[in-house]
């Protein structure tokens, strides 16, 4: 379990997965409060039950720093930390199966059609490889998914291995996205990250096959250090036929490419909750990076002493900061802002009222 943070919460902590500390509250109202647009659309949040995760090992949460950090978020207390975190903020979200290997898929995909159809989400359906893709596209339709959530993890059991985006999603299934015009949240392979040869090969490859599915490479194709994201743009040459999020990074040399070499209006605004409640800072490498963090979990080797550490904040707020401290850097305008923390999802997944309702209130 997390250890208790060296600096005192500004009130009694309202849910079990952070809390945030009157520092927190104070760099929330001095560096982010008047600067966040009032709508934000999260686009990349993994939402589950304890219950469709209960038979995943508990050596494969600790084999994977991601995994060990958060892998249960049901979507009620999604919207609660997100009001905790954000507050006064309208918040909206893109729920995602948790994509582990040993996850009960089925059932996860269940749930997230179910929050979906009482208006509390837009949701993304999770697919293994071998699935059926008459199956796969029923259940795409039925349930009204927006798109598809693969994962190299469903062929490896890692994200980072030598296995190709066909290799995840075949091409029968991105035939079934195209069929219906939907999107892909798509998280690419290989230690080589988004300026992989291999990568960028197959990312052009189905971008022309499959015209009428919108892309969208999460994490910026997995550049949390800029050389893979300018690498990558430069690789693939024209990119607007592909959309990219933000999630997982925090590193603003990354957000100056990106704004530099990325329209705008093709960025999408994401967190990957539950992934990233914890207070702490990055450092970099050319091609890599450490995490810095308070809580004490068990990658965590790199302490700071204990005055540096009381210093930290929540990681998603400096996320946040990177992006706006950037946006200003290349200046944006208050509406492309505006577009990229929440009109940019409601577009790239063709809806019209993308708001939610908040669980507690009756459905109709």
């Amino acid at each position: 379990m997390p250890v208790e943070p060296a600096v005192e919460p500004a009130e009694e902590p309202l849910n079990p997965y952070f809390r945030r500390t009157m520092l927190d509250a104070a760099f929330f109202d001095q560096h982010l409060k008047d600067r966040l647009p009032t709508r934000i659309f999260d686009a990349h949040v993994h939402l589950n039950l304890p219950e469709h995760v209960s038979a995943v090992p508990q050596e494969r949460w600790l084999s994977d720093w991601a995994l060990e950090c958060g892998h249960v978020l049901p979507v009620e207390d999604a919207y609660q930390c997100a009001d905790e975190l954000f507050p006064g903020i309208e918040y909206s979200i893109a729920g995602l199966p948790l994509p582990v290997k040993e996850a009960d898929l089925q059932a996860n995909n269940r749930y997230l059609a179910c929050e979906q159809s009482h208006g509390r989400i837009v949701a993304f359906m999770g697919v293994k490889p071998e699935w059926d893709p008459e199956q796969v596209e029923r259940g795409l339709i039925e349930n009204g998914f927006v798109g598809f959530k693969p994962y190299p993890d469903m062929v490896s059991g890692a994200k980072g291995e030598d296995i190709g985006i066909l290799d995840f999603l075949p091409p029968r299934q991105w035939e079934v996205l195209d069929r219906c015009g939907k999107a892909v949240m798509l998280h690419v392979p290989r230690s080589g990250r988004l300026a992989d040869d291999a990568n960028v090969r197959e990312l052009l490859e189905c971008r022309q096959r499959y015209p009428k599915v919108t892309i969208i490479v999460a994490h910026f194709g997995r550049s949390f250090c800029p050389i893979y994201l300018s690498e990558g743009l430069r690789k693939l040459g024209d990119v607007s036929g592909f959309l990219f999020d933000t999630s997982g990074v925090i590193n603003p040399a990354v957000y100056d490419v990106a704004f530099d070499r990325i329209d705008p209006q093709n960025i999408l605004f994401g967190t990957d909750m539950p992934v990233f409640f914890w207070h702490g800072r990055r450092e970099w490498s050319e091609t890599g990076y450490t995490n810095l963090t308070r809580e004490a979990y068990s990658w965590n080797r790199n302490r700071r002493d204990p005055a540096t550490e009381a210093t930290y904040t929540l990681f998603l707020y400096e996320q946040a900061r990177s992006i706006l401290d950037a946006a200003e850097r290349h200046g944006l305008t208050s509406a492309q802002q505006q577009a990229l923390f929440h009109d940019n999802a409601q577009g790239a997944l063709q809806l019209a009222h993308p708001e939610r309702m908040h669980p507690e209130e009756p459905q109709a």
